[in-house]
């Protein structure tokens, strides 16, 4: 059902806000390090709200919808593995890493790996894994907010997507990361405020948790299921994952996946090289650690009150289809409980991370090509055609997941279901363990993030769902030993590259 046109007009007001602070940011993006790392003038609230706006798309706050099916057990692992994943990229790995990007002049991910693993082979393996990975990954992130976009402005998915899309290519071509970083910022408060008017809706109408948990509990779902399995860790949860048993063994894997992920992902990373000093990271992870926090608390859980609100409303049917695609939960639960004006300002929540993950990722993978790629075959070209190039590579990458979503294959959907676990398997060794183990070399790094894509893939599309172990836990398994046994038996780096990581 679509919104009416106050709501619809204050989600096409956020669409022209951000194009009109993307123009604003062109000024500082006239250098590749302007254009990639913002001049490294970033603050700390503005560093802090575009890491947690970057990380958190349309998924996330969809993703309050997934309790209507999973056992509340679910949420509160997802929000307690996002609060150990949110301190361990502040404290662990960001301020390390900004030292480290300090005193070497590197841009981007691939960069450091070439520098501390002294390989241009390493560094062409981490530009294929992400140009590869997070090219699939953002058909997710294109479904889920063109998806409410089509919804709301009762357009095609295809119009839902060129509204989602371009925008984001106006400002992340025009300004680079300034734009995205500042964009990110106000999007990103508006994630938060959204989801804490969502939380409170949905608490009021059934009365508050404690309230709403025992409703639930005395509740029969679909005139067959008990309201007690959602309290129940092993209670509810997918069919067949339920059949075997395997209900906690799913919901523990996913929700590590998911969460710890933070402290490997290079469209995270990669923002700590622009912030403008030491101080801006200890503001910072007060910042991020509270929002992030925040955000998961309020969010993941919401699901399972939504049978309380929705079910007395819908058939058995209708409940089950939702049950089948919980993405559409949350959605309608707003609108069945918050009045025009607000409805429209919470439902652009998820268009907001939507265009707050496309833009980074669009300016990592634009990163990975020019500079990690092109650059490296034709060190000679100008800075001024480079620039140009960054420029245009999103376009590129943007165009050929916009194909890729409107496809949706089968196989494409399973693949891009793998791709965000894959990207942290295949850098946590060469990026986050390198940043501080100085045995790590070349070809523990290379071994590493080939085992663990190639691992990846392979264990989601063939066992995942014989085994319902999420394939991050196997490939980690596989990638992390091969990283340590290889690093033990080859050449180590050169002294002063070790130098570098012992000032960090």
């Amino acid at each position: 059902m679509p919104l009416n046109p106050v709501d619809v007009s204050i989600i096409l007001a956020l669409v022209t806000l951000v194009i009109l602070i993307g123009a604003k940011g062109y000024r500082g993006s006239g250098s590749i390090k302007g254009y990639f790392l913002a001049g490294k003038g970033l603050g700390s609230w503005v560093l802090a709200f575009s890491i947690m706006a970057t990380y958190f798309s349309a998924a996330s706050f969809l993703a309050g919808g997934t309790t209507y099916l999973y056992n509340l057990g679910f949420g509160a692992w997802l929000t307690a593995w996002h609060i150990v994943g949110v301190v361990l990229m502040w404290v662990f790995v960001g301020e390390r890493l900004f030292r480290y990007a300090s005193k070497t002049n590197i841009i981007s991910v691939p960069d450091f790996i070439e520098h501390r693993y002294q390989s241009r082979a390493a560094k062409m393996v981490a530009a294929t894994v992400i140009m590869l990975l997070f090219t699939l990954y953002l058909t997710s992130v294109y479904k889920g907010g063109a998806i409410i976009l089509a919804t709301i402005l009762n357009t095609s998915f295809a119009v839902g997507l060129l509204l989602l899309t371009l925008p984001v290519l106006i400002y992340v071509c025009v300004g680079g990361l300034k734009a995205a970083a500042v964009n990110n910022l106000l999007l990103g408060v508006l994630m938060l405020v959204a989801s804490l008017l969502t939380f409170g809706y949905i608490m009021a109408a059934v009365g508050g948790p404690l309230q709403g948990l025992e409703t639930l509990q005395q509740m029969t779902v679909m005139d067959s299921i008990p309201g007690s399995l959602w309290l129940n860790f092993n209670g509810m949860g997918p069919t067949p994952a339920r059949n075997v048993g395997m209900i906690p063994a799913l919901i523990m894997s996913i929700t590590f996946s998911i969460s710890v992920a933070q402290v490997a992902l290079p469209t995270l990373l990669m923002q700590f090289y622009a912030a403008k000093d030491l101080k801006v990271i200890t503001r910072g992870r007060i910042i991020g650690t509270v929002a992030v926090a925040l955000y998961a608390f309020v969010v993941f859980s919401l699901g399972a009150y939504c049978h309380i609100v929705l079910d007395p409303q819908l058939s058995i049917s209708e409940v089950g289809t939702l049950m089948k695609d919980t993405d559409w939960v949350i959605p309608k639960t707003i609108m069945a409980l918050v009045p025009s004006g607000l409805a429209g300002l919470i439902l652009a929540a998820p268009v907001a991370a939507s265009m707050s993950t496309l833009a980074v990722t669009l300016l990592v993978l634009s990163g990975a090509l020019v500079r990690d790629v092109i650059q490296s075959v034709r060190p000679g070209l100008s800075e001024k055609r480079l620039l140009l190039y960054a420029r245009a590579s999103p376009i590129i990458f943007a165009a050929v997941s916009l194909v890729l979503t409107l496809l949706q294959t089968g196989i494409i959907v399973e693949i891009v279901g793998a791709a965000f676990g894959t990207i942290f398997v295949c850098f946590l060794g060469p990026v986050t363990l390198g940043l501080y183990w100085k045995g790590a070399t070349k070809a523990g790094a290379i071994v590493s993030m080939i085992s663990g894509l190639v691992v990846g893939l392979a264990w989601y599309l063939f066992l995942y769902k014989v085994t319902w172990i999420y394939p991050v836990i196997p490939a980690l398994a596989v990638s992390l030993p091969l990283f340590f046994i290889v690093s033990r038996f080859t050449k180590k780096p050169p002294d002063e590259v070790l130098r570098v990581l012992d000032a960090g």
